[in-house]
């Protein structure tokens, strides 16, 4: 039997000193990469918090006010 797919959503806001180790973590964990969908919705950072989630997945979304 197949797992399924997981979907993970991270909210962000200038977080570019905590998003790759957490990031990294759900990368590197024991479910299977082909079922795990992360998802990062940042808050308008002004950082480089988008540009490292972007190494990682290529669904991040810059929402909120």
């Amino acid at each position: 039997m197949s797992k399924p797919l997981v979907s993970i959503v991270i909210s962000t806001k200038n977080e570019e000193k905590n998003i790759e180790n957490c990031l990294k973590s759900i990368v590197f964990q024991t479910y299977p990469k082909e079922n795990i969908e992360i998802i990062v919705v940042d808050n308008s950072s002004t950082d480089k918090t988008k540009e490292i989630s972007q190494k990682f997945t290529n669904k991040v979304f810059d929402k909120g006010p």
